[in-house]
């Protein structure tokens, strides 16, 4: 194909990461879209040599990316660069492959390219030989990511919580939201699936996926549970590795809930979507977040599961037609009984919940955004980025702020006037650039 030269810079299979598997599907469908030449983080400092038009680096928070973010810097605005964002916080990278390895001047500097004269204060601190873990208690304060960013020519975001903070502190960036990619899962038949696991054939059931942290409210979860009547409990199965003296097994007894939860234990990547084909309604709590978009909850709810998470960060962006948002703190463990009891009751609820789901999964398919991620390359390397970064603002804020929403001003036949104005603009009237269409016209539910 013809194209612009593009190197990709990120990790893959087998690396067990959820960048890798997003990268994989993503590459998938961006080779229709440009010539692409890819590295891994270890390799990025070739990417920028190789003579390419553009260099892409997906970048989460985790001291695997340390690289990819060393040759960004070294080659800031050399060769043109986009930064795909995938957590606002970064600083556990940092702390981890530079602190942990005694690399204390060079975690002082970066501390500082990002925050400032304060950065410069906390490095100070770390320079004494003071270890401050502001990644864990303060994390939005200290993202740490702000020096990456602006080494960047563009930056790519799946959510208006990241490209708003990025707006208050890297304005001058341009900054886009493209929403986190649905890949298809893997097919298993309902019933095949719950008996092949060993789980309730006839029961309602609520899965937890992926690696059991305390972040994942999984003890709230069990206490929400308990105060539902035994006949009106939904079957719960966390799929992830627990030891047999965790406390959350003892708190499976001591709440009597034996015959209502089940350990699964580590799950292949086949059990993983087998259980996700079993269960009716996926549950994924999460508190605190560092601005993450989850991967599994776009998946999982791609393949037609109502899901169940905390309203914070970007989970308050889902769609209440298929999301159940379950408040932090006081009245937690009583909402998450209101929602399990209303969806284990209410089979046309999961029903509807579960259309709408498979309908926001499939508005995010690997092809399309492809194409929004080729239109933000192409108008790095053409040098638009800036000029279309603006326009995408003021078209996601109008949209956000209801303009030419039915009813808002009694329009009713038209989308936000954002998308008329890139309409408009698309054909030729000269007032703003081209915008990035192919993301903008992506709708949430």
């Amino acid at each position: 194909m013809t194209g612009p030269s593009l190197g990709f810079v990120s990790p893959l299979p087998p690396v067990r990461s959820g960048i890798a598997d997003y990268s994989a599907d993503l590459l998938a469908a961006l080779g229709g879209e440009v010539e692409l030449a890819v590295y891994p983080p270890a390799e990025a400092g070739k990417a920028f040599s190789a003579g390419h038009q553009a260099v892409l680096l997906q970048v989460g928070n985790d001291p695997l990316h340390l690289p990819s973010l060393e040759a960004l810097r070294e080659n800031a605005r050399r060769v043109p660069s986009i930064l795909v964002l995938h957590d606002f916080s970064l600083h556990h990278l940092f702390a981890a492959g530079l602190l942990d390895r005694r690399h204390v001047e060079e975690y002082a500097r970066e501390l500082e390219r990002s925050h400032g004269a304060r950065g410069r204060i906390l490095g100070d601190r770390a320079r004494a030989g003071e270890r401050v873990p502001v990644w864990d208690l303060a994390p939005w304060a200290w993202p740490m990511s702000l020096g990456a960013v602006s080494d960047a020519s563009a930056v790519i975001v799946h959510s208006r919580l990241v490209r708003g903070a990025l707006l208050r502190e890297r304005p001058g960036v341009p900054s886009f939201e493209i929403p986190h990619l649905v890949a298809p899962a893997p097919q298993h038949a309902r019933d095949e699936a719950r008996a092949g696991l060993g789980l309730p054939v006839n029961r309602v059931i609520a899965a937890t996926l992926g690696i059991v942290t305390p972040a994942k409210r999984i003890g709230k979860l069990l206490e929400g549970l308990a105060l539902l009547p035994a006949d009106r409990r939904p079957f719960v199965v966390v799929g992830g590795a627990v030891a047999p003296d965790d406390p959350l097994v003892k708190a499976v007894h001591d709440r009597g809930l034996e015959e209502d939860v089940r350990f699964t234990g580590y799950l292949s990547d086949f059990d993983f979507w087998r259980l996700a084909r079993a269960a009716d309604v996926a549950v994924n709590l999460r508190f605190p977040t560092v601005g993450e978009t989850s991967g599994a909850v776009c998946r999982l709810a791609g393949t037609g599961l109502p899901v169940v998470v905390s309203d914070v960060g970007w989970f308050r962006e889902l769609p209440e037609s298929f999301a159940s948002k379950i408040p932090v703190g006081e009245g937690e463990a009583e909402a998450i009984a209101r929602e399990f009891d209303a969806l284990a009751a209410d089979e046309r609820l999961r029903t509807a919940r579960a259309a709408a789901a498979r309908a926001w999964g499939q508005a995010r398919s690997p092809a399309r955004i492809a194409k929004a991620y080729s239109r933000v390359i192409r108008a790095v390397i053409d040098g638009r980025a800036p000029s279309l970064a603006l326009y995408g603002v003021l078209a996601g804020e109008l949209g956000a702020l209801g303009v030419g929403r039915d009813g808002a001003i009694g329009a009713r036949d038209r989308g936000p006037d954002g998308l008329l104005l890139a309409r408009m603009g698309e054909r030729g009237v000269g007032v703003l650039p081209a915008p990035l269409t192919p993301f903008l016209e992506v709708e949430e539910g």
